[in-house]
């Protein structure tokens, strides 16, 4: 390839990527717009934090309710298969 092509093909190459930035750029912009009246609104509406705070603890009691009933249910089903005699692994002794 000539100097000349390989120089025009990397303008071209450089052009291309420059217009993909301008496009990026202005999506950014656009989510920074949409984020700052979704920050008003919540500054401007007290009660949509409250709501949401009470969402987060309630979401919590029952992450922390799942965990517990998983726990549960891993211990019964090791105590079910030590009596079927699938002792995890051991040897069964008779």
């Amino acid at each position: 390839m000539k100097e000349s092509e390989s120089a025009n093909l990397q303008v071209t190459r450089i052009e291309d990527l420059v217009v993909k930035l301008k496009a990026i750029v202005s999506g950014l912009k656009q989510d920074l717009a949409r984020l700052h009246q979704q920050l008003d609104t919540l500054d401007s509406n007290p009660e949509i934090l409250c709501s949401l705070d009470v969402l987060r603890e309630d979401a919590e009691l029952r992450a922390n309710s799942l965990e517990a009933e998983v726990k549960q249910l891993r211990e019964d089903l090791k105590v079910i298969k030590e009596l079927l005699g699938l002792n995890l692994g051991r040897e069964v002794e008779r």
